[in-house]
């Protein structure tokens, strides 16, 4: 009788530092997992590209949500001037309905400074009703904000399309993204800015060469080997919740978005900034 007491005691102390030891674990993913901002880098390469355009580096922040890394933004701003943009889109959501404005406004004032700035809406700048204080803020703070319509970058004498398309969520009457593709000029490398990651199901024969995104929070919660987890409509195991899509002309570019994921931690999901630099496919 003695023995078998002692046995069931080490088992049972066996089994509660077993799961303290998870307990623990988890919480330090958990903390990791929403606390540590990371970059990934993409390298894509384009027959169709100019010459001029060669090395040319996008810094793509979706979903931004408000969010705050360190004071004054210091630990996002720093990432997004180590990742050396030419050029900064911001992906939609760039604040919902429990950000702080002024903090906004203070990140955008800083990242004018490092680099231009393009931005399209996403769905929490129509459904918040942000965008009557947000269009005002964007201009002063010389953000170019591309409301289905597009503008022509010039680098060493070459020029590439850059085209912006709002989100569904706003006007029933704004024109459709193929009818945007419609007006880009002919024969020119296109890059599109769309806040929904459903490009390539919705649009697959549209017209473009590049198209950057975000939406899909990387799936909500990711897990090794399996990625995106949960979708956003809280489907299980979604399609495109981060990384490069596509295949032929069309390269689509997912981002797990900076700011934190709507009524859920992040799970095995960093926030991260994304870096593509461009390429001149020889």
């Amino acid at each position: 009788m003695r023995w078998s007491h002692l046995n069931r005691k080490r088992k049972r102390n066996s089994w509660v530092r077993w799961a303290a030891g998870a307990t623990v674990l988890c919480s330090l993913l958990l903390a990791d997992s929403n606390l540590r901002l990371v970059t990934t880098e993409y390298e894509l390469a384009f027959p169709e590209l100019p010459a001029g355009f060669d090395g040319f580096r996008v810094v793509q922040l979706s979903d931004i949500h408000g969010a705050v890394y360190g004071r004054d933004n210091v630990r996002l701003l720093r990432a997004v001037e180590r990742a050396r943009p030419d050029l900064i889109a911001i992906t939609g959501d760039l604040a919902d309905a429990d950000s702080d404005l002024a903090d906004v406004e203070a990140l955008l004032t800083e990242l004018t400074r490092l680099a231009p700035v393009y931005y399209v809406t996403g769905n929490h700048e129509w459904s918040d009703g942000l965008l009557p204080a947000l269009k005002p803020m964007l201009e002063r703070q010389g953000v170019r904000y591309l409301s289905n319509e597009y503008v022509l970058l010039e680098r060493e004498g070459d020029t590439v399309v850059l085209a912006g398309v709002d989100d569904p969520n706003g006007y029933a009457t704004q024109p459709k993204p193929p009818e945007v593709a419609d007006t880009l000029p002919e024969n020119s490398f296109r890059i599109l800015l769309g806040h929904r990651n459903d490009w390539l199901t919705k649009y697959p024969e549209l017209p473009v060469d590049l198209i950057l995104c975000g939406h899909a929070h990387g799936g909500l919660v990711r897990l090794p080997f399996l990625g995106g987890v949960l979708g956003r409509g809280r489907e299980l195991f979604p399609d495109y919740t981060a990384g490069v899509y596509g295949s032929g002309r069309c390269r689509m570019v997912v981002s797990r978005g900076v700011g934190p994921i709507m009524g859920l931690p992040r799970f095995w999901n960093n926030p991260e900034l994304v870096a593509v630099t461009l390429r001149k496919a020889k």
